[in-house]
Parts: structure tokens; C-alpha cells; sequence
């Protein structure tokens, strides 16, 4: 899932991600929620950090694109730290 460039900045995200995490948690009384974000999006990750995930690990080059490839840090929130 990715936003385009005219609504970035603008809150969406986290806003979105607000709600992903109520529906987890109050609705589907998830135990963990997990994402995981390119290495090289500090934006993104600086909002999910915000949010209180927290990072788990990295999967060294995971993701082929093109010729190249790209880590993917893995973040996640526990119900009890949703709650706090």
C-alpha cells in the first residue's frame, strides 16, 4: 500500500495506521501486528516508531528490484504496548 505524492505529508498515513491498528487490536483482539518497510524509507519508519512500533530486525536483501537488492526492516506493536 503506498500513497502517491499529491496526499503525502498531509497526515493520511498516520491517520490510516491509527485505524489499522484499532481494527487489530479492539476488533480482531490481535496479539501482534507486524509491517515491515524498505531500509532506505526513513519517513515512513520515523512514523511507525512514532506510533509505537518497534523495530524487530532486518531481512538483509530480501527484495529484488531490478538489478539490485533491498533490506526490509521488520516492526512490530504488541497488544499490551497498543493499550499502554
Amino acid at each position: 500500500f503506498s500513497f502517491g505524492k499529491s496526499v503525502k505529508r498531509h497526515g493520511y498515513g498516520r491517520r490510516v495506521l491509527r485505524q489499522i491498528k484499532e481494527w487489530a487490536f479492539r476488533e480482531q483482539k490481535a496479539h501482534r501486528l507486524w509491517l515491515d518497510v524498505k531500509e532506505t524509507n526513513g519517513v515512513a519508519r520515523a512514523l511507525y516508531l512514532s506510533e509505537g512500533f518497534r523495530e524487530e530486525g532486518i531481512l538483509r536483501d530480501c527484495l529484488k528490484t531490478g538489478d539490485t537488492y533491498e533490506s526490509l526492516v521488520v516492526l512490530s506493536m504488541l497488544a499490551d504496548e497498543y493499550e499502554a
